[in-house]
């Protein structure tokens, strides 16, 4: 009796477990399943949401190359209104340039018409006054000529003193106002000025109307006597002395020799010049003399001359290992 009651407590305790086991087991499964269907939900989710940024990022694309294209454009059309604001600008300065010379050529017109028209001269006998207007003017041509051949000799030294100042010295900056630069001023200057005095004689004797009359005729003015100019003193002049220095190279020789042969070629130009009787230290004088020129040291490129032996490091440190 008690072994069928174990017996069927046994198998009570079976049926039991098998209920529970199964009723776990379809529990297991409804959960695995639940937990699967939200898996594959938030794939389809993240998948959707991909797709949706990647879309976004297309039309952002192609937004941006719309907006990149509209900005050419725009920068085009402002460089285009740029080019015609200066254009016109342009155009603006034309016309006021034109204006101003209208302008300028009739306030001309209007004065040179409300000026008095300088009368012909008379044709009548000539007057005495008139000879000695000729005869100065005639006299004054030797020394207008001699002055214009003193300036032109004189530029000539000076011409050939600047090429010997830069034979010998190291080019200037461009700072500096060099020799030839003062030398086409002073030839401008000089050029202005060169006017022959018997031309502006001549010009003073013809330009008075005289008319003949029979008043008493007036003195012969005296022959002109030249004038001793001053003697100005003779400006020094700065001397230039060779400094010893570490030729490296070799050659110093060379360029002493071509120095050398500058300065003498220099000398031989100024010493042809024939300048006695007309050019003397008064004429030199008033040209004025440049100033010391600045020394600017020269660059010597050693790559050519470059001998250097190159060494292996590695082999030398593995010996010496």
């Amino acid at each position: 009796m008690a072994l069928r009651s174990l017996a069927a407590a046994a198998a009570v305790a079976a049926v039991t477990g098998s209920v529970l086991m199964r009723g776990w087991d379809r529990a297991a499964g409804r959960r695995v399943a639940e937990l699967t269907r939200s898996r594959a939900a938030d794939q389809w989710r993240t998948e959707e949401r991909i797709a949706e940024l990647e879309a976004d990022l297309e039309e952002s694309r192609e937004l941006r190359g719309r907006l990149d294209a509209k900005l050419r454009a725009k920068r085009m059309e402002l460089a285009g209104l740029r080019g015609e604001h200066a254009a016109l600008l342009r155009r603006y300065a034309t016309a006021e340039t034109e204006r101003a010379s209208v302008l300028e050529s009739r306030r001309r017109l209007a004065l040179e018409a409300g000026a008095p028209k300088a009368l012909p001269a008379a044709a009548s006998t000539p007057t005495p006054a008139a000879y000695a207007a000729a005869s100065k003017a005639l006299e004054n041509l030797p020394y207008a000529r001699r002055a214009q051949e003193a300036r032109s000799a004189a530029a000539a030294v000076e011409v050939a003193r600047g090429a010997a100042r830069k034979a010998v010295q190291p080019p200037a900056p461009r700072e500096a106002k060099g020799p030839q630069e003062a030398q086409s001023q002073e030839a401008q200057g000089s050029h202005g000025s060169q006017e022959p005095q018997g031309k502006r004689a001549a010009a003073d004797g013809s330009g008075e109307h005289v008319r003949p009359s029979s008043a008493a005729l007036p003195a012969l003015p005296a022959a002109p006597k030249p004038v001793a100019a001053a003697v100005v003193p003779y400006v020094a002049r700065p001397v230039v002395r060779p400094e010893g220095s570490f030729d490296f190279f070799g050659t110093a020789a060379e360029k002493e020799a071509a120095e050398k042969e500058a300065v003498e070629a220099a000398i031989e130009a100024a010493a042809g010049e024939d300048l006695a009787d007309v050019v003397g230290e008064e004429v030199l004088a008033e040209r004025p003399h440049p100033g010391p020129e600045r020394v600017v040291g020269n660059v010597i490129d050693l790559t050519v001359h470059d001998e250097t032996e190159q060494l292996d490091v590695a082999v030398l440190r593995t010996a010496i290992s």
